[in-house]
């Protein structure tokens, strides 16, 4: 079909070159205005028969391309944006192996251990908690492979949505560097002094704004891509206070014994000074109640 096309399109260049040297021929004998205007009206004609020639060649030839399949990014960027936190309580026979199984597990989901705190000065059971920061899309398979460490007391998980924030903020950010944008190109230009410091401080708030919110949208989206796990693993069977020499014990009694002496024998002193210090008023009250017993024994009965 190509070459049939491209056979059609020879043969009218042809008839092209031969209408203009009719035309050529034609211009000698007859009027020179009549001429000039028959010969281009004939070779347009040719050369718009040869376009839609050339247009159909390429209707064809885009007909045998296979089609594109569409781009999903649109769509991928029109999903919501989801700061995602969990919460896993588990009973394990062993915190410290639960705590090896757990941070190999982390590390094979490429997360990380944010806080790590083990709770035992001699307490009757042991727990540890860890803060995990994991990529959302491990989120699932982390939580249920750790979910097998033992048995689960509690597990949560809530969503914040802030793909609202997100917009909002970028188009702030938009409008702002436009905004930049026009100040620098008004300090480019000459002018009073009164005027370019004017514009200088209007770009520099203008500048830290834009520091601000492009801070504020790296943060929502950097929370966006990674999820939060608050991970308490408990030990199973309580741990028996470990009991301490008999020697141990005696001294710790005798010390306990004799602090327990000096701090009576220093708050008896405190109470004889208090005494002494109130000694004048306690005479006056003990004169007066002498006195006043006195005056009701002598009275008549």
């Amino acid at each position: 079909m190509a070459k049939l096309m491209r056979a059609k399109l020879a043969v009218l260049v042809a008839v092209a070159s031969l209408v203009s040297c009719g035309a050529a021929t034609e211009m000698s004998m007859s009027d020179e205005f009549g001429s000039q205007a028959q010969a281009p009206a004939e070779t347009t004609a040719v050369a718009e028969s040869a376009n839609i020639l050339m247009d159909q060649e390429a209707v064809e030839a885009d007909t045998s391309r296979p089609v594109e399949p569409p781009d999903d990014s649109a769509i991928t960027a029109g999903q919501p944006q989801l700061i995602k936190r969990a919460q896993l309580s588990l009973v394990v026979d062993s915190v410290d192996d639960g705590l090896k199984s757990a941070s190999q597990i982390i590390r094979t989901h490429q997360g990380d251990i944010l806080d790590l705190q083990d709770n035992q000065i001699e307490a009757v059971q042991r727990t540890a908690y860890l803060r995990i920061r994991v990529p959302q899309a491990n989120l699932d398979p982390l939580l249920e492979e750790l979910g097998a460490l033992g048995t689960v007391q509690q597990q949560g998980l809530g969503a914040e949505d802030v793909s609202t924030q997100l917009v909002d903020a970028q188009a702030r950010l938009r409008n702002l560097r436009k905004s930049e944008e026009s100040l620098l190109k008004i300090m480019e230009r000459s002018g009073e002094i009164s005027h370019v410091l004017e514009v200088s401080r209007e770009l520099s708030r203008i500048r830290e704004q834009i520091e601000q919110i492009d801070a504020r949208v790296q943060n929502l989206q950097t929370q966006v891509r990674y999820s939060t796990i608050d991970l308490t693993l408990a030990a199973a069977v309580a741990s028996q206070p470990v009991g301490r020499p008999l020697g141990e014990t005696i001294g710790a009694t005798w010390q306990q014994a004799t602090q327990s002496v000096g701090s009576l024998t220093v708050g008896l002193m405190q109470i004889g000074l208090w005494l002494l210090a109130y000694s004048p008023y306690l005479l006056v009250v003990a004169i007066a109640s002498v006195i006043g017993y006195r005056t009701i024994r002598r009275r008549p009965s």
